[in-house]
């Protein structure tokens, strides 16, 4: 058998093939620099704003009172990174195993003179299936590891919802709380994403996390459908290749978003009263 370290070495040269053929980008490339951005410095005034102002040691506050690791922005943002790289590397995984699934419309037998269509997966299925829903959910990741990020200049958030939140806590914190920082356009943009792009994740994601996962999905599908019929198995097909544009379409919104909440926490000023540790906001 062939060294395995060559063939786990031929494997990762033909993944970085399909990064370069289909474009896929995290924020990780280009060291750490994104259309003419560095990607590593994108937060830093806010970051400067929140120790001088005091805003930093009361959120030490909350997470001590919380009985939470305090939160080290570094590794907050070093995590945020690393799941934008997760996605690229599942992308780029769905991409590598896609021309090679079964071709349903190629899969067929006459019966008493009828073509009917079978599906029978072979390994290359199977290796896609299995991506589909972890694809989905390290989106899902990545836009709540962003929004626990923004959520941490909002200790009094923090502490009123016990360090348990979601994708639309800190949206939804600042719309009733905070109103005026919504005029800002990179709010803007975020609240814009929540409505009419977050959804179309979540909702597939909640799906194979409680219902099932993708290959049962297809299966059930395929025999939902006209066995017999020619246009049918082209729509499941068509269905399925559009699965890596969906995500990639996707992956962009990522990258875009992260630009976009470190903007809009950038923008960001704060005031901390000694006396009652009473908060107030505006926008830069």
């Amino acid at each position: 058998m062939q060294n395995k370290k060559a063939l786990i070495e031929g494997y990762n040269d033909l993944l970085y093939d399909i990064y370069l053929e289909h474009d896929l980008q995290c924020l990780f490339d280009n060291e750490a620099n994104y259309n003419g951005r560095n990607v590593l410095g994108a937060g830093g005034t806010a970051e400067v704003a929140s120790v001088s102002s005091g805003l930093h040691e009361r959120l030490n506050e909350a997470t001590d009172s919380l009985r939470l690791p305090r939160f080290e922005r570094m590794h907050a943002e070093g995590e945020i990174l690393s799941v934008s790289a997760d996605i690229k590397y599942r992308l780029g995984t769905l991409y590598l195993y896609l021309p090679y699934t079964v071709e349903l419309h190629n899969s067929h037998y006459n019966f008493e003179g009828v073509k009917q269509f079978f599906l029978e997966p072979t390994r290359f299925d199977a290796r896609f299936n299995r991506e589909v829903p972890i694809a989905f959910e390290a989106l899902y990741k990545f836009w709540q590891r962003l929004m626990d990020f923004v959520l941490s200049y909002f200790p009094e958030e923090l502490l009123r919802v016990k360090g348990i939140s979601y994708f639309h806590t800190a949206i939804q914190y600042i719309e009733k709380h905070q109103p005026q920082l919504t005029a800002s356009e990179n709010f803007k943009w975020i609240r814009d994403f929540a409505d009419n792009q977050y959804p179309k994740i979540n909702q597939r994601r909640k799906h194979f996390v409680h219902t099932e996962g993708y290959e049962n999905k297809f299966s059930r599908e395929f025999l939902e459908s006209d066995t017999t019929s020619l246009a049918d198995m082209l729509k499941l097909e068509q269905q399925r290749e559009e699965l890596p544009a969906f995500l990639k379409e996707q992956m962009f919104f990522c990258m875009e978003g992260y630009f976009k909440a470190m903007d809009f926490l950038n923008e960001l000023k704060s005031k901390i009263d000694a006396n009652t540790k009473k908060i107030t906001y505006s926008l830069t």
